[in-house]
């Protein structure tokens, strides 16, 4: 009887064992699977909208009545723009690590009026004394800074009306994702600009630190 109990505990914890390990491990999984398969069909810097399976293989439940996008940003060696149209409606940018966190979240509300321009470059923090940096408007442009090299970008926009959603996929599909040349500020206003937007020590409002799966 003993010895069966042994068996029963020892299966029991390895399925607990199983279970977290899948629960705490499988976004980080997941995004870098998900990063891998865009870098063999789309390759980096290159946006695509999604529909059907491949909108199911980066969103796990997708709304029937919203346009979708995406873009796997690669930072290593220029900054990255993401440039278009006015979208004239309800859109948000969610930026995603290789871990599977959501970085920030960018929405229309943040941006001016007009043809949309989002620039990502690659900026390292020293996390460890809590230093952030947070998107911030640079004339009409919105620069998102990124502390690692690759990012997966998901576009999600809403259309006033569910029958516009293939007008609004039309729309997004001249939107552009590539690499721009470097900031040429001299190094005195990028670190002047750092020290102004990345002393805090306080978490990001709109970098939850939570995991997410997209």
């Amino acid at each position: 009887m003993m010895r069966l109990l042994n068996w029963v505990s020892m299966f029991l914890l390895s399925a607990l064992v199983a279970h977290l390990a899948h629960v705490l491990f499988s976004p980080r999984q997941a995004a870098n699977a998900m990063m891998h398969q865009m870098q063999q069909r789309m390759g980096a810097n290159s946006f695509a909208v999604l529909s059907g399976a491949a909108l199911r293989r980066v969103v796990r439940h997708p709304l029937a009545d919203a346009a979708y996008g995406a873009c796997l940003v690669d930072v290593s060696g220029q900054p990255v723009h993401l440039r278009g149209p006015n979208l004239r409606t309800l859109w948000a940018l969610t930026v995603y690590s290789p871990r599977g966190d959501v970085i920030y979240a960018v929405t229309d509300r943040h941006v001016p009026a007009g043809p949309l321009d989002v620039r990502f470059e690659y900026r390292q923090l020293d996390r460890g004394n809590g230093e952030i940096a947070l998107p911030k408007l640079r004339g009409k442009t919105m620069v998102v800074p990124l502390d690692v090299k690759q990012a997966l970008v998901l576009l999600e926009a809403w259309p006033w009306h569910p029958g516009q959603v293939p007008l609004l996929q039309a729309r997004m599909k001249r939107l552009t994702c590539t690499t721009s040349s470097p900031d040429t500020r001299s190094t005195a206003s990028l670190m002047k600009e750092r020290r102004q937007t990345g002393a805090s020590g306080k978490q990001a409002p709109n970098a939850p630190a939570h995991k997410a799966t997209p």
